[in-house]
């Protein structure tokens, strides 16, 4: 039975309620997970007096950041894998797919950065308007909350369903729907209090003709229904939810015509579980943070309190002789009429603080380094381990990082193959696009790009830290290798490639030549000058003699 519009509006509002539901309620976790990476701890975080000093760390943003550096070292690029069948240009398809993915780069870093601070992310690519096909379709890094997932699939591929949740303001909501009756609102973001927009309501904002369209946005929902193959638009901000803005076939398809979304899923840890739901890196380390900054806060108060103080006995000064006692001391003189003070003045005993609390902070150093995947020497901390225990440390932390990598990997083939299925609608074969490639320029056609392609990052898993392991390890075998038979030019050729040296070191060099044989005259040798008899003796003697 086919589906009506009803039943289209329904689903939609059903699937955004459980998206709404479900976010609304990590609001609180995922802000404090924000605002200790940006060092604002305590701005939901409310344990000491208004008077007091606040210290806060830097752990969770070195966390975060220390994975960041350890994950990205290039541009982001792909081999392509050929057409068994022979159809289209891999080299073609190489060229245009790494010159998009070096603009991108910025994006997944934001992306990747998110994924580690949120539990995951999204990367969603849009057509554009361009000349060029480098220019046609743009990508951009999506928080997960503005992604609505199956979050009951088992994987990506057997999603039933996917949407974006955003914001288009008035004017240009109507340049994509068509001028309609908005009921504009002003734009919300996810991280404000819910009880700051209560009482601004997109109602009473659409009710007053003075606000200008440019301030005035509508919440937008791009539905994909992979079951229905139907891409649905829809807003309550146009006739109250009651229409659907646009339906649609589904417009990006697979080689062998399964629907493609224009959003790419990046998860680096998951729930086991439940596949489609993340896990935040900050998660594992926020108690620890948590517990640090509240430490250091004790600790810079109680130095403050930590002051030389007196007590006198009472008349045996006057005014102006305390003056000079107390000028340049920092303590405070308390006057007492205790007869049992020994002497007029006697300082007040303060007691340390106990040496527990630096026992402690040895426990919360040990958990963060535990809960950040890498040792210590990634991040430029001076330890006490031999060589022996830094190589094993620094191999953990490469198989750890290698398997963020290898996540990191998999996202960018995905949206490498999103970008060139995403092309070919937007190809004319009348279109004079040329594509400079290492064997010439290449006029951009459909038949060029539509093959059933399969793209391997280059990276293939690699980090800073494994690209190290990598090195060491070559370097051991150096002398082994020519031993087993491996020739001396690819020897040469990989530590070339692993050591970025430059390619120019690859050449071959001249043949030596046969023992006995003579060495090469020059072409033209240059003729002996003719030196006069009266020259020559003349040079004898000064050379000879005086």
């Amino acid at each position: 039975m086919a589906r009506t519009e009803k039943d289209r509006i329904l689903f939609v509002r059903a699937a955004l309620q459980q998206h709404t539901d479900y976010w609304d309620e990590a609001r609180p976790r995922m802000r404090r997970y924000k605002n200790a990476y940006m060092t604002r701890f305590y701005a939901d975080v409310d344990m000491v007096a208004d008077t007091a000093i606040r210290v806060e760390t830097a752990d969770a943003y070195a966390t975060i950041e220390s994975m960041m550096g350890s994950l990205f070292t290039k541009y982001p690029s792909v081999e392509v894998g050929p057409d068994i069948t022979g159809k289209g240009d891999a080299v073609f398809t190489k060229t245009v797919a790494n010159d998009w993915l070096k603009t991108a780069r910025n994006q997944i870093e934001a992306a990747a950065r998110m994924a580690l601070i949120y539990t995951h992310s999204f990367l969603k690519l849009a057509p554009r308007e361009s000349n060029t096909l480098l220019g046609k379709i743009a990508m951009r890094a999506i928080p997960p909350w503005q992604v609505i997932v199956d979050r009951d699939a088992a994987a990506w591929e057997d999603s039933r369903f996917v949407g974006h949740v955003y914001y288009l303001s008035v004017d240009e909501a109507n340049q994509k729907f068509g001028n309609k009756k908005w009921v504009g609102a002003p734009q919300k973001d996810y991280f404000t209090d819910y009880e700051r927009n209560t009482d601004r309501s997109y109602r009473s904002y659409g009710d007053n003709s003075d606000m200008p369209n440019e301030y005035l946005y509508v919440e937008i929902v791009e539905m994909y229904d992979f079951l229905n193959s139907e891409l649905l638009f829809w807003s309550a901000h146009y006739k109250n939810g009651a229409e659907l803005l646009s339906k649609d076939a589904i417009p990006v398809l697979t080689f062998d015509g399964r629907s493609l979304s224009n959003l790419v899923p990046f998860y680096f840890a998951r729930q086991p579980d439940r596949p489609m739901i993340g896990y935040s890196a900050m998660s594992r380390v926020y108690d620890q943070c948590f517990e640090k900054n509240v430490l250091r806060t004790f600790w810079a108060n109680a130095v403050r309190r930590d002051s030389r103080q007196f007590i006198y006995k009472e008349g045996a000064f006057d005014e102006e002789a305390l003056a000079k006692i107390t000028s340049g001391v920092d303590g405070a003189m308390i006057p007492t009429d205790n007869d049992t003070l020994a002497g007029l003045i006697a300082e007040v005993p303060v007691t340390p603080i106990s040496s527990n609390h630096a026992a402690y902070l040895n426990y919360i150093e040990s958990d963060l380094q535990k809960g950040s995947l890498t040792a210590g020497f990634t991040r430029g901390e001076a330890s006490k381990a031999t060589a022996t225990e830094v190589t094993a440390l620094m191999q953990y932390t490469a198989s750890e990082l290698g398997k963020m990598a290898r996540d990191r990997d998999a996202t960018i083939e995905q949206a490498t193959m999103l970008y060139v299925r995403m092309l070919l609608p937007l190809i004319e074969d009348g279109d004079t696009i040329v594509v400079a490639t290492p064997e010439g320029a290449k006029a951009a056609t459909v038949a060029k790009l539509d093959a059933d392609w399969s793209f391997y990052a280059t990276d293939g898993g690699g980090t800073p830290m494994t690209d190290i392991v990598r090195k060491q390890q070559l370097t051991q075998l150096l002398a082994v290798l020519p031993g087993l038979g491996v020739p001396n030019e690819q020897i040469r050729a990989e530590v070339v490639r692993l050591f970025d040296l430059p390619e120019s070191f690859n050449a071959e060099a001249p043949p030596a030549p046969a023992p006995g044989a003579p060495s090469a005259a020059p072409e033209t040798a240059p003729a002996a000058p003719e030196v006069a008899p009266t020259t020559t003796a003349t040079t004898s003697t000064m050379i000879g003699g005086t």
